[in-house]
């Protein structure tokens, strides 16, 4: 199923999960397992062809994951080496690296950075303010 990922842009993006109920005003769709949140993310930044935000993945997730199952899906994935997180702010696959925003990165105080699981049992996100 294609929906609109977000208000702002009219891009399209092919989840390909399963519709359960649909009619001419609401379309439900079965949310996706871990794994499959974790392939959805690398898809979407693969189309976009760059870096992305985590405002755009909250965007185009919404309604289908919670804010809390998609950091931990970003946590895993970082884990992985399958992403990495930019010091813009952005998340990207690797070899992206040098599409860094340097302006944007400059004007962040603090970023957000995935606590491994090695320092941390939940993988919660932590900020860690800038020197």
């Amino acid at each position: 199923m294609s929906i609109r990922s977000n208000r702002r842009r009219s891009e399209d993006i092919d989840l390909n999960l399963e519709v359960v109920y649909e009619d001419s005003e609401v379309i439900v769709m079965k949310a996706p397992k871990d794994k499959e949140l974790e392939e959805l993310i690398l898809k979407v930044i693969r189309e976009r062809g760059r870096p992305v935000s985590w405002r755009e993945l909250r965007e185009v997730f919404s309604g289908l994951a919670g804010e809390d199952r998609l950091r931990k899906a970003l946590g895993n994935l970082i884990d992985q080496g399958k992403l990495v997180e930019l010091p813009d702010g952005n998340f990207a696959l690797p070899g992206m690296e040098h599409m860094v925003d340097w302006e944007r990165a400059r004007r962040r105080r603090g970023r957000l950075r995935f606590a491994y699981k090695k320092y941390f049992k939940k993988g919660v996100p932590v900020i860690i303010e800038a020197m």
